[in-house]
């Protein structure tokens, strides 16, 4: 299963960020996911955050679920991510 990465970005430590993208792409693999990082999908930091919300959607909506993880209710990237979860019926994990 294509499983899409929610976790905040913004305001963040990006090295720490990283972190818990990796850890998190490693335990999905060994449960045989596909994992789906916006990490992965947008590495340049040129553009506007508009640029990387959409891209990440589009790549969201693309998966059949979406994992959320630690502080993504003080996201409001992940806030965004969880509700188009929802009205796309995706199926809605947390935190590994």
């Amino acid at each position: 299963m294509k499983v899409y990465i929610s976790l905040p970005i913004t305001g963040m430590d990006i090295r720490a960020v990283k972190r818990s993208s990796e850890a998190a792409k490693k335990k999905l693999k060994k449960m045989n996911h596909e994992p789906v990082s916006p990490i992965d999908i947008t590495p340049d930091q040129k553009m506007p955050y508009s640029y990387y919300m959409g891209v990440d959607i589009m790549a969201l909506l693309e998966c059949e679920a979406v994992i959320f993880l630690r502080g993504w209710q003080n996201s409001k990237g992940c806030m965004l991510e969880f509700q188009a979860a929802v009205i796309y019926g995706k199926e809605i994990l947390f935190e590994l």
